[in-house]
């Protein structure tokens, strides 16, 4: 039998234990509607659970409750996340307005994960709140909900041949401008970048701001080039009026992306190229346009990319980059996270996103990690003081000779025990659990410590958090994003968290990308954190930590 299939039962066990902790009402509810578990918090606000389906809504009204039903079956089958609003009479009649989210389970018995939150003092000011449900309550601009929901009905319109485009743009050096001039300076910053959009964009397009200092702009019914001309005018007027007041001195611009939406690319790939166009524009010196092109993911453009990956191990092509996971208490270094990136022979330097999965087609992942290994130990060795991680694949938990020869190399070096990590993906580790545990069982012994990362979702979360060899656990960038965003979406997260320390384990605010969510991460209570916002990565680790120190 699959150890990573074989957790279900033991994991509604343990799930109920750990869900009892939590201070936000939750509910573990099986596709039929019946009710799992509900815990004292959900008791507390939703009533005591009556027997058989749908038995968990017992404090709602039978038209509240047939909405909840629609809603619940159609997250489940649609394999995506769901929210209705109700209304819940309590048992000394008071009524509350309650939220329901429903978070489809994605590993384990089928069925759902049910938050509750009680929103009733928000609907004291429904004017406002109804404006700041599709808007950023700092720009005016559309916020992230209601860019989706513009972007579905643009996928539906595309299916159809109305061709659009989505246009991601980040503000280059915003962290420096938040530093050096304050965040109320970085703030102006970003309305101004939105008074751009505005002055700038059609009437029938959307802009919107989606993340601390990331917009996008949803080009309906445009041509690939009105949507060139429109980003470079954009590109061209941040760049040359500067996006702070006073003056373009601090470099602030615009980085953009550009994805067609057409009718063979849903929302969510459409978002994803955008992004990867984005993330080349940065990568490539900022302040510039790039396009998403298919070609590049054709199959000669990876046979290219395979001769470089191949070139590259015969002359040592890898370099680390090294990225800190800081204490939010005291500013210490907890540890740092090694990056392996790639220098083509052009000088271009590639991404993993852009080089592994050929290195893993190859067969080559294991000798990549060995590699990796091999530098972090050096660093480890001739920089006191210093705790470096290196992240492991699927493939690289399944090679029992990589397993041996690492156990060796830990073991060989005097200064390793205790500083050197290795990350594994919560997904990894599910696939992968007979081996993992076998990496885990035999590198703590040899004085390696292991970090669960990428981490919530499925059931199968709550049988790793038991696992007595992972001291901490890094949420994935979905999660920590939803910091801020939303009541119960945040209320979640810190959830999460409560549930991940009840086990003694630490856990890790990542991908914290702005002033915003660290401020939200420390809201939340997380000690620990990791991102853009903390230590951007860096090839020189001793410069690195001098310059977090000092």
């Amino acid at each position: 039998m699959d150890p990573a299939r074989d957790i279900t039962s033991a994991a509604l066990v343990e799930a109920a234990g750990l869900l009892g902790t939590a201070t936000v009402p939750i509910a573990l509810v099986a596709s039929d509607g019946s009710a799992l578990y509900c815990n004292d918090a959900w008791r507390r606000l939703m009533g005591e659970p009556s027997t058989g389906s749908w038995g968990w809504l017992a404090a709602v009204s039978a038209p509240g409750r047939e909405r909840a039903r629609r809603e619940f079956i159609a997250a489940l089958e649609e394999c995506r996340s769901g929210e209705v609003e109700l209304s819940v009479t309590a048992s000394d009649g008071a009524l509350s307005e309650v939220v329901l989210v429903v978070a489809p389970m994605q590993r384990g018995p089928a069925g759902a994960l049910v938050l509750a939150w009680d929103v009733t003092e928000r609907r004291r000011n429904e004017d406002r709140l109804a404006f700041m449900a599709g808007h950023d309550a700092l720009t005016g601009l559309a916020n992230r909900r209601s860019f989706d929901e513009a972007l579905d009905r643009a996928v539906h319109r595309a299916a159809r041949g109305v061709r659009s485009h989505v246009l991601l743009l980040d503000v280059d050096r915003l962290k420096t401008h938040n530093d050096t001039r304050g965040h109320a300076a970085g703030d102006q910053a970003l309305v101004n970048a939105a008074l751009l959009l505005r002055r700038i964009v059609r009437a029938s397009d959307l802009p919107a701001r989606i993340g601390g200092d990331e917009f996008a702009v949803l080009l309906e019914d445009s041509t690939a080039e009105e949507a060139r001309a429109i980003t470079e005018r954009i590109r061209l007027a941040a760049s040359e009026n500067g996006l702070a007041d006073g003056g373009r001195e601090t470099g602030l611009g615009f980085s953009c992306g550009i994805a067609a939406l057409d009718a063979s690319a849903d929302a969510r790939t459409v978002m994803e190229r955008a992004d990867a166009a984005l993330y080349a524009a940065k990568s490539s010196g900022r302040n510039r346009v790039v396009e998403w092109e298919a070609a590049l993911h054709q199959a000669d453009a990876s046979e290219r990319i395979a001769s470089i990956v191949r070139e590259a191990f015969s002359r040592d092509g890898f370099h680390l980059v090294y990225q800190p996971v800081v204490d939010l208490a005291d500013g210490s270094i907890a540890y740092f996270e090694s990056l392996v990136r790639l220098t083509a022979p052009s000088g271009r330097v590639l991404m993993p996103s852009e080089f592994l999965p050929v290195v893993e087609r190859l067969g080559m992942m294991p000798r990549l990690t060995r590699r990796v290994v091999e530098l972090v130990l050096w660093q480890i060795a001739n920089l006191p003081g210093l705790d470096v991680s290196v992240n492991v694949s699927g493939t690289d938990l399944a090679d029992t000779e990589l397993l041996r020869d690492l156990e060796q190399a830990v073991r060989s070096s005097r200064d390793a025990r205790g500083r050197f990590i290795l990350e594994i993906p919560e997904a990894t580790l599910l696939a992968h659990l007979a081996g993992g545990r076998d990496w885990m069982e035999t590198l703590s012994d040899a004085g390696c410590r292991f970090v669960l990362d990428d981490f919530g979702t499925g059931i199968g979360m709550f049988v790793l958090l038991r696992e007595p060899h992972v001291e901490k656990v890094k949420l994935s960038r979905t999660i920590t994003r939803a910091l801020g965003v939303e009541d119960g979406r945040s209320a979640f997260v810190k959830a999460l968290r409560e549930l991940i320390e009840s086990q003694g384990k630490s856990a890790v605010a990542t991908y914290l990308e702005t002033e915003r969510l660290l401020g939200e991460a420390r809201h939340a209570g997380f000690r620990l954190a990791q991102g853009y916002r903390i230590g951007e990565p860096q090839p020189d680790l001793a410069k690195l930590a001098e310059s977090l120190r000092t």
